[in-house]
């Protein structure tokens, strides 16, 4: 049995607990997980016997190549209605489906094609199987991220004084689709001075000036998984501000991975991280949680903070990166990525993060 049939035999189980005749998966993402297909423009309709991946024509030919053990169907009107024509002929009473995933349209077309069939919204199911990644998943990453490391590495000489923030991320997402990325996992964050207080800050054509600190925030997807890394360095040697700041973040990140466990609530890995910083008196400069899980997208489930419910298991794939960010001034955070084992966390592609290493 394939990995891929294995995953739809577990979905059906799932489907059985929530007392589901068939259900519809729209996300592409969770499609790819489930039947491998790793196009877009498709929906993948199981139930208990048969696994239906409904596309257009400039996807048949590949779809029928990735995903060998489904039943390709070709739509001719829409994904939604041709789902639900599938759906009522299989005999199905009912037809779950995840409300966020499709469009207002598209939920017309499916309510309506189904008649008498009932539509069951039901979020998370292929979500909550995502999250613990098995061991080719774990070394898909790990390779991903370990190309973005070497990226890095082959770049950092480049983040000198009169470059712009864009030339330095542009360059950073040419080294690592030439190290065999499809593409980054997202748009890489490189931001000077004063806009490193800015968590998802965009590159700009800031110039980068002598004694600046730079973030630096990048990761590649390769082989479908994503990675996600960040580290500040600096131009010249930090002044005691920034060595505190990057000290404490650096202190409460490996509280949270020493932390991080089988069976540990996601909010106290969370609380690790933010206790430290609390106690450095910048309680209120973290603004963000802790991390989130990583995979075939580089934001999924677990989300780590302090509202989550859930606890760690064994193969999950999360980011542990705390923040302190000072308006004005600037900020530091420092992110990795660990697997959760048996006795505890392992880093995956580790990178230096001691205040030397970040100095250029």
């Amino acid at each position: 049995m394939s990995r891929h049939e294995a995953r739809l035999d577990q979905f059906r189980h799932t489907l059985r607990q929530e007392g589901l005749d068939a259900y519809l998966v729209a996300d592409s993402g969770n499609v790819t997980y489930l039947c491998g297909f790793s196009g877009d423009s498709s929906y993948l309709l199981v139930s208990p016997e048969r696994a239906w991946l409904i596309t257009d024509g400039r996807y048949t030919e590949q779809a029928a190549a990735e995903a060998p053990h489904c039943e390709v169907v070709r739509h001719k009107v829409s994904l939604a209605k041709t789902t639900a024509e599938l759906a009522a002929s299989s005999g199905a009473k009912s037809v779950g489906f995840a409300p966020a995933e499709l469009s207002v349209a598209a939920h017309g077309d499916l309510t309506e094609g189904l008649g008498s069939v009932e539509a069951v919204p039901r979020k998370g199911l292929v979500e909550k199987l995502r999250e613990v990644k098995d061991d080719e998943e774990i070394e898909r990453i790990r390779r991903a991220a370990e190309l973005a490391l070497t990226a890095f590495r082959n770049i950092r000489s480049q983040i000198i004084p009169g470059r712009t923030e864009a030339a330095v991320a542009t360059d950073l997402d040419y080294e690592m689709r030439k190290l065999g990325a499809r593409k980054p996992s997202f748009d890489t964050i490189v931001a000077a001075r004063q806009r490193s207080s800015l968590p998802h800050a965009q590159a700009t054509q800031a110039v980068i000036a002598p004694g600046d600190a730079v973030l630096v925030d990048w990761g590649a997807e390769r082989d479908l998984y994503c990675s996600d890394c960040t580290r500040v360095l600096f131009l010249t040697a930090p002044n005691a501000r920034w060595r505190e700041i990057h000290g404490l973040v650096r202190r409460a990140q490996e509280a949270a991975i020493a932390a991080a466990r089988p069976g540990v609530p996601f909010r106290d890995v969370d609380d690790a991280a933010r206790r430290t910083i609390a106690d450095g008196g910048y309680g209120d400069n973290f603004a963000h949680g802790v991390g989130h899980g990583v995979g075939l997208r580089v934001h999924e489930g677990p989300a780590l903070n302090a509202r989550a419910e859930g606890k760690l298991a064994e193969g999950m794939v999360v980011t542990i990166e705390p923040g302190i960010y000072l308006p004005g001034w600037g900020g530091v955070r420092i992110e990795d990525l660990i697997v959760v084992r048996g006795d505890g966390a392992e880093v995956l592609a580790p990178l230096p993060k001691d205040l030397e290493a970040a100095i250029l």
